[in-house]
């Protein structure tokens, strides 16, 4: 049987002042994702630093455990150095109609997808190799409903059609490159709904991340209208995909939810909560989860612990 993936993504900072190497291997996790943050648009590169590094790599696997790097990658794909030479490469408003900075892409612009996106995938999957082949080059990270193009022949193509056209001339770029690449789509945001024009290509799996879900039910409780719609785009996509390519990425740890970078708000994780959540999706024969623990640094541990990472491990066990 294939390999229950068991994980948590982080951010650099959150390894000041805690071993989260040791922590994963010591309570049964398998994989470190390693994410150089969200919001605006920036250099991933720069972003992890020493994390996206062969050193940082070796001491993840010294350990047993895969790493992976998941990244809101837009700038590393599509260099604003290309604006002034090639606008039509980037996204076209709705209403203003210009051709705008620090989003995703225009998918019609001729060879942009092949000659440029595809190709600086490749040098990421090259500068940041994954243990899992799994590869994650997601788009922008701001503003819903802005970040996708409104150009007349992209927009006989919705968000998550625009999104799979990408992801698919990055999947064939990567499989020639490396057989055993894939690389995910994201479901997440204004991605959700499942594409009904354009198929996905063999090497590309989904990763779903509820991202606006509530955390006062599970995500299968029906008392909730938000959580009932994230169940329906999870059906559409695993009708789509089928449970062996759905990577689950949640966020039951994921401290960065509210409050500033420097301040330490508790994670909205309930173990009630995540042991139902984590109970539906293996219902569903998925075995991929992991959840972003974002701001879980010693500044948090000493005002709240690591109870709730601890718990999230033991709930992942009984259901392995």
């Amino acid at each position: 049987m294939k390999k229950f993936k068991k994980g948590v993504v982080l951010v650099p900072d959150d390894f000041k002042g805690v071993d989260w190497i040791n922590k994963l291997k010591t309570n049964g996790l398998n994989t470190l994702g390693m994410h150089s943050g969200g919001g605006d648009s920036h250099d991933v590169l720069a972003g992890l630093g020493w994390y996206g590094s062969d050193e940082f790599r070796q001491s993840v696997a010294a350990a047993g455990l895969d790493c992976e790097y998941e990244l809101h990658a837009s700038k590393n794909l599509l260099p604003d150095a290309l604006y002034d030479s090639h606008p039509e490469y980037f996204i076209q408003t709705l209403r203003s109609k210009i051709r705008a900075r620090n989003l995703n892409w225009c998918v019609t612009a001729p060879g942009l997808l092949e000659n440029v996106i595809a190709e600086n995938a490749a040098k990421l999957a090259k500068a940041l190799p994954s243990s899992t082949k799994n590869y994650f080059f997601w788009g922008c990270d701001i503003e819903p409903g802005r970040e996708w193009c409104h150009c007349p022949e992209c927009s006989i193509y919705s968000f998550s059609e625009q999104h799979l056209l990408s992801v698919n001339a990055m999947a064939r770029k990567l499989r020639q490159d490396d057989p055993e690449a894939q690389i995910a789509y994201l479901a997440y945001y204004t991605t959700m709904p499942a594409p009904q024009l354009v198929k996905p290509e063999e090497n590309v799996f989904c990763e779903f991340a509820p991202y606006l879900r509530s955390f006062d039910y599970a995500i299968c409780d029906r008392r909730s209208a938000a959580n009932r719609q994230y169940v329906r785009h999870l059906m559409e996509q695993l009708a789509l995909y089928g449970p062996e390519k759905i990577h689950v990425l949640e966020y039951w740890l994921d401290a960065s939810l509210w409050g500033k970078p420097d301040e330490r708000h508790k994670s909205p994780f309930d173990k009630k909560v995540c042991e139902e959540d984590i109970r539906f999706y293996t219902s569903l024969g998925i075995r991929n989860i992991t959840t972003f623990a974002v701001r879980q640094d010693e500044a948090y541990m000493k005002l709240y612990g690591d109870r709730e990472f601890l718990e999230y491990a033991e709930i992942l066990a009984k259901y392995e």
